[in-house]
């Protein structure tokens, strides 16, 4: 296939921000953006409604970003693949992209069966880009969807997964592509490095310690993190700092972590919660703060990570998932997933003095637009390769 240095792109993703669910998969929309500087994109996404939801049988697109976004609302079915497929297959290509160059599919299920049919009907290569955390436990996926998945990467001429930590459990899945083969690139996420900027003031007086996640407990033990403040609080007065919790899109999820804490004597201004904040207001308290704090069970790489480093603060979080492909104590410190006397310990370490520009440096040199889309690029010459 000829070589094209603006390649049309058709990106398909099974998760997505939608009116459905406004924060899903915003780390896709973001890698969107980013191959969208580089490329021609359009992206599709179904996001399946009851009947009695009045989004049921409606459609939007949307024409911002730098792209097309094409979403559809249709009645979901059981299983709820079947909806997915049917409404993607229904769609077509705006006259932007008009013939795609390849499909992109952002998470292999449920939205892999429909960019497999149609990278076999015209041709083009598929490439996945995976960050689902269901890898690390997958005896816990349906056999059913399993098979699925597994149609879906013979389809696939290249892998993306968001570490290399991930790219090894998708090979123990049996993730190969159409030639039977491993061809595995790891593009991290993408973080906006014009938006997430270092504090140009110093801080002073208390450690200022901010955790951004959707609260969501199983994985991210928010019942931990607070258990360890109240423990500083008891064994280290003289140590001065404060915890802001942003997150919690889920009333009931944000109300219950709020009980817990208040069982912990733990209360403004020692720890507070803002609820869900925009990705601006995230950034405005990443610069007020000192550290980003994560205490999760799983992961893969938060996007958060990379935002704390491009801000220039360093980063608390477990040794879980791929984050130690980029953790080094010069950007933060790794602690047991679960261990809260070494999270207490890492806490009160903070008052180091960390360099901020060495921090930024490494957030531009890996997670920057820039570095995504030209990974991104390398990705898709090798897809383009091997279906010559």
């Amino acid at each position: 296939m000829e070589k094209k240095e603006r390649l049309r792109v058709l990106h398909i993703a099974s998760w997505y921000p939608s009116k459905v669910h406004d924060s899903l998969g915003n780390f896709i929309k973001r890698h969107v953006k980013a191959i969208s500087t580089e490329h021609k994109c359009e992206l599709w996404h179904v996001s399946p409604v009851s009947n009695e939801n009045p989004l049921m049988g409606t459609s939007e697109v949307i024409d911002g970003d730098g792209f097309i976004e094409r979403i559809t609302y249709p009645r979901a079915t059981k299983p709820g693949v079947r909806a997915v497929t049917r409404s993607l297959l229904k769609l077509s290509p705006g006259e932007e992209i008009a013939m795609p160059d390849l499909i992109h599919l952002h998470v292999a299920f449920p939205a892999g069966r429909a960019a497999r049919i149609l990278a076999e009907k015209w041709n083009i290569p598929l490439v996945i880009t995976e960050h689902w955390t269901a890898y690390h436990d997958s005896q816990h996926i349906p056999l059913w969807r399993r098979i699925a998945m597994r149609r879906t990467a013979a389809s696939t001429s290249v892998f993306c997964p968001v570490t290399e930590q991930l790219a090894e459990k998708m090979r123990e899945f049996k993730m190969k592509n159409h030639m039977g083969s491993e061809e595995y690139v790891v593009v991290p996420n993408v973080v906006d490095t014009e938006k997430f900027t270092p504090s140009m003031s110093k801080s002073e007086g208390e450690i200022k310690i901010l955790h951004v996640s959707s609260l969501e407990e199983a994985q991210k033990n928010i019942t931990g993190i607070l258990n360890t403040i109240a423990h500083i609080r008891r064994t280290s007065p003289e140590f001065k700092f404060s915890l802001t919790i942003v997150g919690g899109a889920d009333p009931e999820r944000l109300s219950k972590v709020g009980r817990y804490a208040a069982t912990m004597n733990l209360s403004s201004p020692c720890v507070k919660f803002t609820g869900s904040l925009s990705s601006d207001e995230v950034a405005s308290k990443m610069r007020e703060s000192d550290a980003v704090l994560l205490f999760s069970r799983k992961e893969n790489f938060p996007c958060v990570i990379a935002e704390a480093w491009a801000t220039g603060i360093p980063v608390i979080t477990t040794d879980v998932g791929g984050i130690a492909e980029h953790m080094d104590n010069e950007k933060g410190i790794l602690v047991d997933s679960g261990d809260e006397k070494a999270l207490a310990e890492a806490i009160l370490s903070l008052k180091r003095v960390w360099d901020k520009k060495a921090i930024r440096k490494y957030a531009e040199d890996h997670f920057s637009v820039e570095a995504v889309a030209k990974a991104y690029t390398k990705a898709y010459n090798i897809a383009l390769d091997s279906i010559e």
